[in-house]
């Protein structure tokens, strides 16, 4: 076991202030001895000199880390991991406390500033200070440094490493307690796989061409369903870094499936190594949405100024370029992020929603000069067949329209071997080789009834309440992909919509009379130019 384990923080000071007055009077003798019998014969008194200083700071700093991690979690391990210096001990507790109050008064006096201002302030701030200091923020306040837009990247992955050791240990405990009164109980399911999650958050991350490297952390904050940010690749020297935004239901249990995706994303096809001088950065940065609320904007309005004060945060190479890929309920989060003035150099948005009731064109998003604006829509995607959020960015004249290859649905836009993302690592890198969808804009020519899937989808949910339609959706979700497979006709859809609405506790909200016009409808009245 490691000696800061056993030994109490307070003897180890105690001892460091002993070492140090003795040391001052030991001082006072070797100055009276280079005068009485020169500097010479007294040299083993200067090399008791040496011992002793050293020693009272290496025992000033395992007392640092011994406090730090009473807290839980390896302090030590987390600042070792990352390069950065591990004598915090050589800041002092008064230090410490006058650190603490000058970054939150940093923080308080950039609170009503711009993304951009705030982060510089910050920057600044760390800028001034030892690597000794900084590594002694991160970790005293992790909660603090491991998230604030602006801090180095390296502190702040030793924070949130640190915060993930802790936050471990602790659904480790709650997940024992619950395991031995309620095994079966769907929350142990859940605390299982954010323990699985976090476990792995812990070990190494494999890179294409073999080597172990520790899997970095922007954010990470497992309150509620969790978020996270994750760096892939060496953000300080990559020239092209990609931001992934996620939808719906995404969480810290489930986080394997967005990281895989980066993953892919940054792994090159040919060499089966990472892409050079490229990095990928998982987002999820916000409280996502479940079905039930995914058709309200309010998380989407909520999660906006914290992307851009994400982005502002980014340390990168100087010129780096950067593209924000938006999938799902994200884009309309990253919509309203791009119109505050977040600013990217290439934007995709896949398998969208709408990007807002306001934006119509690519115009309305206020972006800068030269950004370049790209979409995707896989065939089946019946979540932009919705276009619960507004018009379907896929049939903008001003966006360019990118081929997805084999993919369909609403979840495979990053799939292997594919041009989908073929065309993803075309924009990440800048190469400017994508592939263009070729296909006619119309619902029609892209799937079979898909046009009419959006008639019936907007007719269902026109009648239920706001709160409601996430699970409508959810309920009617395979009988949307029997219409757009053409194996549905007016009989069986009528006594499919009737049978559903029953079982899922909407019936109530129709009439019989209700959901043969919405099925007529949907299956006679759709169009290319139906909203």
């Amino acid at each position: 076991m490691e000696p800061e384990r056993v030994v109490d923080a307070d003897d180890l000071e105690r001892l460091a202030k002993l070492l140090t007055d003795k040391r001052q009077l030991a001082e006072q003798y070797y100055a009276r001895a280079c005068r009485l019998v020169g500097q010479a014969q007294a040299t083993p008194l200067a090399a008791m000199l040496r011992w002793a200083g050293e020693t009272a700071t290496e025992l000033g700093n395992r007392a640092a880390i011994v406090r730090a991690a009473e807290k839980g979690g390896d302090p030590f391990g987390a600042l070792s991991e990352f390069g950065l210096s591990t004598a915090i001990g050589t800041v002092s507790g008064q230090d410490r406390k006058r650190l603490t109050k000058d970054l939150k008064s940093v923080i308080h006096r950039s609170a009503t500033a711009r993304p951009e201002q705030r982060a510089e302030a910050i920057r600044k701030f760390f800028g001034k200070l030892t690597a000794a200091e900084r590594a002694s923020l991160a970790i005293e306040q992790p909660d603090v440094v491991g998230r604030l837009d602006g801090a180095p990247a390296t502190v702040r992955y030793a924070a949130n490493r640190l915060l993930i050791e802790r936050a471990l240990t602790h659904e480790q405990k709650d997940l024992a307690a619950l395991k031995a009164t309620d095994p079966k109980s769907p929350q142990a399911t859940l605390l299982g796989k954010r323990v699985a999650r976090m476990t792995e958050f812990l070990q190494p991350r494999v890179t294409g061409d073999g080597r172990s490297v520790p899997r970095q952390f922007l954010l990470f904050d497992p309150a509620g369903d969790g978020r996270v940010a994750e760096v892939f690749g060496d953000l300080a020297k990559a020239e092209h870094v990609a931001v992934m935004v996620p939808g719906i239901t995404n969480r810290l249990d489930n986080y394997n499936d967005i990281a895989r995706d980066a993953t892919l994303l940054l792994l090159d096809p040919e060499t089966k190594k990472d892409l050079p001088e490229s990095a990928v950065i998982t987002w999820l940065g916000y409280d996502t949405p479940e079905f039930g609320d995914s058709v309200l904007p309010a998380k989407a309005e909520a999660g906006a100024p914290a992307l851009h004060s994400f982005r502002a945060g980014l340390e990168t190479a100087k010129g780096a370029k950067f593209a924000l890929f938006a999938h799902s309920y994200g884009t309309l989060l990253s919509s309203k992020a791009l119109q505050e003035g977040t600013p990217f150099d290439s934007v995709v948005f896949m398998g969208s929603p709408g990007l807002g009731p306001t934006v119509r064109s690519a115009a309305d998003l206020k972006l800068r000069p030269g950004t370049q604006v790209f979409v995707m829509r896989a065939p089946g995607d019946w979540v932009s067949y919705t276009e619960a959020h507004g018009r379907d960015p896929a049939e903008m004249a001003d966006i360019r329209r990118l081929a997805t290859g084999r993919s369909s649905g609403h979840s495979e836009y990053y799939m292997q071997k594919n041009t989908g993302l073929n065309n993803l690592q075309a924009i990440l890198t800048g190469d400017g080789c994508v592939q263009t969808f070729m296909g006619s804009p119309k619902l029609d020519d892209e799937q079979f009834g898909a046009a009419n899937v959006r008639v019936l989808v907007k007719e269902l949910q026109s009648r239920v309440p706001q709160w409601k339609a996430g699970e409508l959706a959810t309920a009617f979700e395979p009988i949307i992909t029997g219409v757009m497979n053409g194996g549905t006709d007016i009989p069986t859809l009528m006594a499919l919509t009737t049978k559903t609405l029953a079982d899922s506790g909407l019936g109530g909200y129709f009439t019989p009379q209700d959901i043969a016009q919405i099925v007529g409808r949907s299956l006679t009245e759709a169009g290319p130019d139906q909203r």
